[in-house]
């Protein structure tokens, strides 16, 4: 039972963190959605090359799809600025928040000291965000081939749209992902070896 009782604890606390992070509290999906957008607008130039493209709110927003990302082909503009454009739908609570919720939930829970804990968060943080915009990077790299703006082959069309639909479409990696992070950031080899120990009494929970 003492050994068990150090999974109890982290559990409990993971349920209890990551259930009050991914609440709908009100107004926090808006405020994530404007910070989601404005680091889009970072991580991807409005003007790269001839590509346009931008981040914004979606103008008829459809629960939960809050933000539009709208690309266009420079070389396929009229005069007047006029031309087609691909606007692509995304929503910023299930592929940025649910992900970084759960690394949060995760580090804060886990069964080291504080400072560990505490250590760990900047990276995972870094390395969460870095997987969600690449997962936004795939996004727009499938759909940019429907305005010439890319040319693939049948193979690389195909990674593509795999890529899309695993990283966006579906949820699956919002989970494993991060949970794989949070082992990379949190845990040393040692903490295995500790685990894994007769004597429980002495777990990972005294490690600093």
């Amino acid at each position: 039972m003492a050994r068990r009782r150090p999974i109890l604890l982290f559990l409990c606390r993971f349920a209890l963190g990551f259930g009050l992070l991914i609440l709908p509290w009100p107004g926090w999906n808006g405020i994530y959605g404007r910070y989601f957008r404005a680091i889009g607008r970072i991580v991807f130039p409005e003007n790269s090359g001839r590509r346009i493209l931008r981040f914004e709110p979606a103008p008829d927003a459809r629960p939960p799809l809050d933000t539009s990302i709208a690309i266009a082909n420079r070389d396929q503009l009229d005069a007047t600025g006029r031309g087609p454009v691909r606007v692509l739908s995304l929503d910023t609570r299930g592929v940025g928040w649910v992900p970084t919720a759960l690394l949060l939930a995760l580090v804060l829970a886990s069964p080291v000291s504080w400072p560990r804990r505490l250590s760990a968060l900047p990276g995972g943080l870094l390395l969460v965000h870095g997987f969600i915009f690449f997962s936004v990077a795939a996004y727009i790299w499938n759909e940019s081939t429907g305005l010439a703006l890319l040319s693939l082959s049948p193979f690389w069309k195909t990674v593509a749209g795999d890529l899309e639909e695993i990283l966006i479409t579906q949820i699956g990696a919002s989970f494993v992902v991060p949970a794989l992070i949070w082992i990379m950031v949190t845990f040393r080899r040692e903490d295995f070896s500790r685990m894994a120990d007769a004597r429980p009494a002495e777990g990972i929970e005294r490690d600093h």
